[in-house]
Protein backbone atom coordinates (compact mmCIF):
# COMPACT_ATOMS: atom_id res chain seq x y z
CA UNK A 1 0.00 0.00 0.00
CA UNK A 2 1.32 3.41 -1.04
CA UNK A 3 0.56 6.86 0.36
CA UNK A 4 -1.08 7.83 -2.93
CA UNK A 5 -3.61 5.03 -2.37
CA UNK A 6 -4.58 6.64 0.95
CA UNK A 7 -4.64 10.11 -0.61
CA UNK A 8 -6.99 8.89 -3.34
CA UNK A 9 -9.20 7.13 -0.78
CA UNK A 10 -9.51 10.25 1.39
CA UNK A 11 -10.10 12.56 -1.60
CA UNK A 12 -12.86 10.37 -3.04
CA UNK A 13 -14.44 10.12 0.42
CA UNK A 14 -14.44 13.93 0.73
CA UNK A 15 -15.65 14.65 -2.78
CA UNK A 16 -18.03 11.65 -3.09
CA UNK A 17 -17.45 11.84 -6.84
CA UNK A 18 -14.73 10.37 -9.06
CA UNK A 19 -14.58 13.30 -11.48
CA UNK A 20 -14.17 15.91 -8.74
CA UNK A 21 -11.57 13.72 -7.02
CA UNK A 22 -9.60 13.42 -10.26
CA UNK A 23 -9.67 17.22 -10.67
CA UNK A 24 -8.27 17.72 -7.18
CA UNK A 25 -5.55 15.14 -7.69
CA UNK A 26 -4.72 16.23 -11.25
CA UNK A 27 -5.08 12.71 -12.58
CA UNK A 28 -7.53 10.75 -14.69
CA UNK A 29 -10.75 9.15 -13.51
CA UNK A 30 -9.57 5.65 -14.57
CA UNK A 31 -6.44 6.14 -12.46
CA UNK A 32 -8.59 7.09 -9.45
CA UNK A 33 -10.71 3.97 -9.95
CA UNK A 34 -7.58 1.84 -10.24
CA UNK A 35 -6.18 3.22 -6.97
CA UNK A 36 -9.40 2.47 -5.11
CA UNK A 37 -9.61 -1.02 -6.62
CA UNK A 38 -6.00 -1.81 -5.68
CA UNK A 39 -6.55 -0.60 -2.12
CA UNK A 40 -9.76 -2.60 -1.74
CA UNK A 41 -8.04 -5.72 -3.05
CA UNK A 42 -5.08 -5.31 -0.70
CA UNK A 43 -7.35 -4.76 2.30
CA UNK A 44 -9.88 -7.35 1.14
CA UNK A 45 -12.60 -4.82 1.96
CA UNK A 46 -15.15 -2.83 -0.01
CA UNK A 47 -14.59 0.83 0.81
CA UNK A 48 -17.22 2.46 -1.41
CA UNK A 49 -20.65 1.76 -2.78
CA UNK A 50 -20.96 3.06 -6.35
CA UNK A 51 -24.37 4.75 -6.56
CA UNK A 52 -26.08 7.00 -9.17
CA UNK A 53 -25.46 9.91 -6.78
CA UNK A 54 -21.76 9.20 -6.44
CA UNK A 55 -19.33 7.30 -4.24
CA UNK A 56 -20.70 6.47 -0.79
CA UNK A 57 -18.48 5.09 1.97
CA UNK A 58 -19.33 1.63 3.25
CA UNK A 59 -19.32 0.91 6.98
CA UNK A 60 -15.74 -0.36 6.62
CA UNK A 61 -14.78 2.77 4.69
CA UNK A 62 -16.26 4.98 7.38
CA UNK A 63 -14.16 3.25 10.05
CA UNK A 64 -10.93 3.55 8.06
CA UNK A 65 -11.35 7.13 6.84
CA UNK A 66 -10.16 8.84 10.02
CA UNK A 67 -7.12 6.55 10.27
CA UNK A 68 -6.23 7.29 6.66
CA UNK A 69 -6.52 11.03 7.33
CA UNK A 70 -4.24 10.72 10.37
CA UNK A 71 -1.69 8.74 8.35
CA UNK A 72 -1.60 11.40 5.61
CA UNK A 73 -1.35 14.19 8.17
CA UNK A 74 1.58 12.42 9.84
CA UNK A 75 3.35 12.05 6.49
CA UNK A 76 2.70 15.71 5.73
CA UNK A 77 4.06 16.79 9.11
CA UNK A 78 7.18 14.73 8.46
CA UNK A 79 7.83 16.47 5.16
CA UNK A 80 7.02 19.92 6.52
CA UNK A 81 9.37 19.45 9.44
CA UNK A 82 12.12 18.40 7.06
CA UNK A 83 11.52 21.54 4.98
CA UNK A 84 11.61 23.73 8.07
CA UNK A 85 15.10 22.38 8.87
CA UNK A 86 16.48 23.85 5.65
CA UNK A 87 18.40 27.10 5.83
CA UNK A 88 16.34 28.65 3.06
CA UNK A 89 12.63 28.47 2.34
CA UNK A 90 12.42 27.19 -1.22
CA UNK A 91 9.50 26.75 -3.57
CA UNK A 92 6.77 28.86 -5.08
CA UNK A 93 3.29 30.04 -4.19
CA UNK A 94 0.44 31.06 -6.50
CA UNK A 95 -1.83 33.66 -4.87
CA UNK A 96 -5.17 34.54 -6.43
CA UNK A 97 -6.20 38.21 -6.40
CA UNK A 98 -9.70 39.63 -6.22
CA UNK A 99 -9.03 43.36 -6.23
CA UNK A 100 -6.45 45.98 -7.15
CA UNK A 101 -2.85 45.87 -5.96
CA UNK A 102 -3.10 48.96 -3.74
CA UNK A 103 -6.13 47.67 -1.84
CA UNK A 104 -4.52 44.26 -1.29
CA UNK A 105 -1.14 45.81 -0.36
CA UNK A 106 0.66 43.57 -2.80
CA UNK A 107 3.80 45.71 -2.99
CA UNK A 108 4.23 45.36 0.79
CA UNK A 109 3.60 41.61 0.58
CA UNK A 110 6.14 41.13 -2.21
CA UNK A 111 8.75 43.27 -0.44
CA UNK A 112 8.24 41.52 2.90
CA UNK A 113 8.55 38.05 1.41
CA UNK A 114 11.54 39.01 -0.74
CA UNK A 115 13.39 40.37 2.29
CA UNK A 116 12.74 37.29 4.44
CA UNK A 117 12.68 34.50 1.86
CA UNK A 118 14.65 35.52 -1.25
CA UNK A 119 14.41 31.99 -2.73
CA UNK A 120 10.61 31.89 -2.56
CA UNK A 121 8.98 32.42 -5.95
CA UNK A 122 5.81 34.49 -5.75
CA UNK A 123 3.08 34.49 -8.42
CA UNK A 124 0.05 36.81 -8.33
CA UNK A 125 -2.86 35.50 -10.43
CA UNK A 126 -5.63 37.94 -11.36
CA UNK A 127 -9.21 36.82 -10.74
CA UNK A 128 -12.14 37.31 -8.40
CA UNK A 129 -13.62 35.61 -5.36
CA UNK A 130 -16.02 33.44 -7.37
CA UNK A 131 -13.12 31.98 -9.34
CA UNK A 132 -10.56 31.83 -6.55
CA UNK A 133 -12.51 29.52 -4.23
CA UNK A 134 -12.95 26.64 -6.71
CA UNK A 135 -9.34 27.15 -7.87
CA UNK A 136 -8.19 26.66 -4.27
CA UNK A 137 -10.26 23.50 -3.94
CA UNK A 138 -8.61 21.78 -6.90
CA UNK A 139 -5.10 23.10 -6.25
CA UNK A 140 -4.83 25.59 -9.11
CA UNK A 141 -4.05 28.23 -6.48
CA UNK A 142 -2.09 27.80 -3.25
CA UNK A 143 -3.79 30.73 -1.52
CA UNK A 144 -6.10 33.59 -2.45
CA UNK A 145 -7.67 36.84 -1.39
CA UNK A 146 -11.45 36.48 -1.18
CA UNK A 147 -14.27 38.76 -0.06
CA UNK A 148 -17.37 38.05 1.98
CA UNK A 149 -18.30 34.86 3.80
CA UNK A 150 -16.82 31.51 2.86
CA UNK A 151 -18.65 28.30 3.74
CA UNK A 152 -16.21 25.99 1.92
CA UNK A 153 -15.31 23.29 4.50
CA UNK A 154 -11.94 22.51 2.89
CA UNK A 155 -10.69 26.09 3.35
CA UNK A 156 -9.29 28.05 6.24
CA UNK A 157 -9.46 31.83 6.03
CA UNK A 158 -8.19 34.84 7.96
CA UNK A 159 -10.00 38.17 8.06
CA UNK A 160 -7.62 40.97 7.08
CA UNK A 161 -10.12 43.82 7.40
CA UNK A 162 -13.81 44.71 7.37
CA UNK A 163 -14.55 47.01 4.48
CA UNK A 164 -17.31 49.63 4.68
CA UNK A 165 -19.59 49.59 1.66
CA UNK A 166 -21.85 52.20 0.10
CA UNK A 167 -24.39 52.69 -2.67
CA UNK A 168 -22.60 54.84 -5.24
CA UNK A 169 -24.77 57.35 -7.11
CA UNK A 170 -23.39 58.86 -10.35
CA UNK A 171 -23.28 62.64 -10.48
CA UNK A 172 -25.44 62.44 -13.63
CA UNK A 173 -28.22 60.68 -11.70
CA UNK A 174 -28.00 62.73 -8.53
CA UNK A 175 -31.22 64.66 -9.19
CA UNK A 176 -33.17 61.40 -9.64
CA UNK A 177 -32.05 59.97 -6.27
CA UNK A 178 -33.85 61.92 -3.59
CA UNK A 179 -34.02 59.24 -0.87
CA UNK A 180 -32.86 55.79 0.15
CA UNK A 181 -36.33 54.34 -0.48
CA UNK A 182 -35.64 50.84 -1.83
CA UNK A 183 -38.60 50.54 -4.29
CA UNK A 184 -37.66 53.93 -5.74
CA UNK A 185 -34.02 52.89 -6.08
CA UNK A 186 -35.07 49.68 -7.84
CA UNK A 187 -36.54 51.71 -10.69
CA UNK A 188 -33.17 53.32 -11.42
CA UNK A 189 -30.44 51.76 -13.59
CA UNK A 190 -27.86 49.62 -11.75
CA UNK A 191 -24.44 48.21 -12.59
CA UNK A 192 -24.49 44.57 -11.43
CA UNK A 193 -21.76 42.15 -10.43
CA UNK A 194 -21.94 38.37 -10.93
CA UNK A 195 -24.01 36.31 -8.43
CA UNK A 196 -20.90 34.79 -6.85
CA UNK A 197 -19.52 38.23 -5.96
CA UNK A 198 -19.81 39.48 -2.36
CA UNK A 199 -21.14 42.82 -3.67
CA UNK A 200 -24.04 41.05 -5.39
CA UNK A 201 -24.74 39.04 -2.23
CA UNK A 202 -24.91 42.33 -0.33
CA UNK A 203 -27.12 44.04 -2.88
CA UNK A 204 -29.76 41.38 -3.52
CA UNK A 205 -31.23 41.10 0.02
CA UNK A 206 -31.86 44.87 0.07
CA UNK A 207 -34.33 44.53 -2.79
CA UNK A 208 -35.66 41.03 -2.09
CA UNK A 209 -36.88 42.25 1.31
CA UNK A 210 -39.09 44.73 -0.57
CA UNK A 211 -40.10 42.25 -3.31
CA UNK A 212 -38.47 44.26 -6.07
CA UNK A 213 -35.63 43.85 -8.54
CA UNK A 214 -33.31 46.66 -9.66
CA UNK A 215 -33.04 47.60 -13.32
CA UNK A 216 -29.90 45.91 -14.68
CA UNK A 217 -27.99 47.97 -17.24
CA UNK A 218 -24.76 45.96 -17.37
CA UNK A 219 -22.42 43.76 -15.35
CA UNK A 220 -18.93 44.72 -14.15
CA UNK A 221 -16.95 42.18 -12.12
CA UNK A 222 -13.87 44.30 -11.42
CA UNK A 223 -13.66 47.31 -9.11
CA UNK A 224 -12.03 49.52 -11.73
CA UNK A 225 -14.78 48.70 -14.24
CA UNK A 226 -17.47 49.39 -11.62
CA UNK A 227 -15.89 52.75 -10.75
CA UNK A 228 -15.67 53.73 -14.41
CA UNK A 229 -19.27 52.74 -15.21
CA UNK A 230 -20.76 54.50 -12.19
CA UNK A 231 -18.66 57.61 -12.82
CA UNK A 232 -19.84 57.61 -16.44
CA UNK A 233 -23.47 57.66 -15.29
CA UNK A 234 -24.34 54.15 -16.49
CA UNK A 235 -26.03 53.34 -13.20
CA UNK A 236 -25.83 53.02 -9.43
CA UNK A 237 -23.58 50.41 -7.89
CA UNK A 238 -22.31 48.84 -4.67
CA UNK A 239 -18.74 49.99 -4.04
CA UNK A 240 -16.20 50.33 -1.26
CA UNK A 241 -17.03 53.50 0.66
CA UNK A 242 -13.42 54.70 0.45
CA UNK A 243 -13.57 54.52 -3.37
CA UNK A 244 -16.89 56.38 -3.46
CA UNK A 245 -15.56 59.14 -1.19
CA UNK A 246 -12.43 59.51 -3.33
CA UNK A 247 -14.58 59.84 -6.47
CA UNK A 248 -16.91 62.25 -4.65
CA UNK A 249 -14.01 64.63 -4.09
CA UNK A 250 -13.57 64.66 -7.87
CA UNK A 251 -17.28 65.37 -8.43
CA UNK A 252 -17.94 62.03 -10.16
CA UNK A 253 -20.36 60.36 -7.70
CA UNK A 254 -21.53 60.41 -4.11
CA UNK A 255 -22.47 57.90 -1.44
CA UNK A 256 -26.15 57.46 -0.71
CA UNK A 257 -26.84 58.17 3.00
CA UNK A 258 -27.60 54.53 3.72
CA UNK A 259 -25.93 52.09 6.10
CA UNK A 260 -24.79 48.80 4.57
CA UNK A 261 -23.19 45.75 6.21
CA UNK A 262 -19.41 45.49 5.93
CA UNK A 263 -17.68 42.93 3.72
CA UNK A 264 -14.74 40.91 5.02
CA UNK A 265 -11.52 40.78 3.06
CA UNK A 266 -10.00 37.36 3.73
CA UNK A 267 -6.88 35.38 2.89
CA UNK A 268 -7.69 31.71 2.30
CA UNK A 269 -5.95 28.40 1.63
CA UNK A 270 -6.67 24.69 2.00
CA UNK A 271 -7.13 23.77 5.64
CA UNK A 272 -4.85 20.75 5.29
CA UNK A 273 -1.98 23.09 4.33
CA UNK A 274 -2.15 25.19 7.50
CA UNK A 275 1.27 23.92 8.65
CA UNK A 276 2.94 24.18 5.25
CA UNK A 277 6.10 26.33 5.76
CA UNK A 278 5.31 28.42 2.66
CA UNK A 279 1.75 29.17 3.81
CA UNK A 280 2.99 29.97 7.30
CA UNK A 281 5.62 32.33 5.87
CA UNK A 282 3.04 34.23 3.83
CA UNK A 283 0.64 34.40 6.78
CA UNK A 284 3.39 35.77 9.05
CA UNK A 285 4.16 38.48 6.50
CA UNK A 286 0.47 39.33 6.03
CA UNK A 287 0.02 39.54 9.81
CA UNK A 288 2.74 42.18 9.98
CA UNK A 289 1.36 44.13 7.02
CA UNK A 290 -2.26 44.15 8.20
CA UNK A 291 -1.49 44.39 11.92
CA UNK A 292 -3.39 41.25 12.82
CA UNK A 293 -3.70 40.40 16.49
CA UNK A 294 -3.04 36.78 17.60
CA UNK A 295 -6.76 36.10 17.99
CA UNK A 296 -7.36 37.34 14.43
CA UNK A 297 -4.74 35.12 12.87
CA UNK A 298 -6.93 32.02 12.90
CA UNK A 299 -10.47 32.90 11.97
CA UNK A 300 -11.23 29.60 10.31
CA UNK A 301 -14.27 29.14 8.14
Amino acid sequence: MELYHLKTFVTVAEEKHLTRASERLFTSQPAISAHIKALEEELNLTLFDRTPKGMQLTAAGEQLLERAQHALAAAGDFLQHAKSMQNELLGSIRIGLNSDADFLRLVDLQAGLRARYPQLELEFMSGRTGNNIPALRVGKLDAAFISGNCDEPLLESHVLREEEMAVAVPHALRDRVTSADIPTLARLPWVYTSPDCAYYQLMQPLFEAHCCTPVKTMMADQEDAMRAMVAAGVGLGIMRRSDVEAAEREGKMHALPMQLPTISLRFAYLRKRANDPVIRAVMATLSDIWGLQPEQQRQAV
